[in-house]
């Protein structure tokens, strides 16, 4: 199963994109006009846990 963001803890630094091997990861504006971490290609993430590790918020979950 593909990394979780949990958008109420992710602060949208997107170090967990930049960490993403596999460029899983987008930066996108949600609808208060805030930045959040969103698994844009859930079926490309091999569940490596690059992102988990890098997100200073720990928003980012693996199941």
């Amino acid at each position: 199963m593909p990394s979780k963001v949990d958008t109420n803890i992710c602060e949208g630094i997107g170090a967990c994109a930049e960490a993403c091997p596999l460029d899983v990861i987008d930066i996108e504006e949600d609808e208060n006009g805030d930045l959040k971490s969103v698994i844009a290609r859930p079926d490309d993430c091999v569940e490596c846990g690059t992102c988990v590790d890098a997100c200073p918020a720990e928003a980012i979950t693996l199941d």
